[in-house]
């Protein structure tokens, strides 16, 4: 199908809370000729967000960040594995009103970790969930001194309660090869550092 087309009926707000739900009414063409019917769905309205990957190849360190997640809690309440309520993620936060992907890394790496980072290096851009969810994420990653870390951070505006954690490239990779990560930014992030990045002749 080379003339793909899509045509929006309506878009309406249903909810608007911490978060936006649209109804959203669309047509769209048919690989095998026409246009499909009206198709509704509930579209979570998130926005554009920042991923950071924060690692040391000095001290061959990964700087993520550990909080309780409201998506993870009832899955972990449900299978008594509370601990499970709390994941392990890069640094990121959704883009504000007038701020560019790069302001939003170095304000997110700062209110997250308390390091002011500069040099980054712009990944990818992805869809996490794109057929329910509206939200881009941007990727970044950056090459930092682990030494500079807070152990704590957050937003109490923000109910924020964080704590930095620190891996070894080899903690990072036997957690990756056993699947311990359970948070797709995570797993993206933690494979372009050991399979592009760090595949590259300058670093073998």
């Amino acid at each position: 199908m080379n003339n793909k087309e899509v045509c929006i009926k309506s878009n309406n707000a249903v909810f608007n809370g911490f978060f936006q739900v649209n109804n959203l009414k669309f047509t769209h063409s048919l690989y095998q000729g026409g246009l499909s019917s009206v198709v509704e769905r509930e579209v979570f309205s998130r926005g554009e967000a920042v991923v950071v990957l924060l690692y040391d190849l000095a001290l061959e360190k990964i700087v993520l960040v550990e909080q309780c997640r409201a998506g993870a809690v009832e899955h972990a309440l449900k299978d008594n594995k509370i601990d499970q309520a709390w994941l392990l993620e890069p640094v990121a936060g959704m883009i504000d009103l007038g701020e560019s992907p790069i302001e939003a890394c170095i304000r997110e790496s700062k209110e997250e970790t308390g390091l002011a980072v500069s040099d980054l290096e712009y990944i990818s851009h992805f869809y996490p969930s794109p057929g329910a969810c509206d939200e881009i994420l941007h990727l970044y990653a950056s090459n930092i001194d682990s030494q500079l870390v807070n152990s704590h951070a957050g937003l109490a505006t923000e109910d924020e309660d964080i704590r930095v954690v620190v891996l070894s490239f080899e903690q990072a990779r036997k957690m990756l090869a056993k699947g311990q990560f359970n948070v797709a930014t995570t797993y993206i992030a933690v494979q372009w550092l050991f399979y592009q990045k760090l595949a590259m002749p300058e670093y073998q």
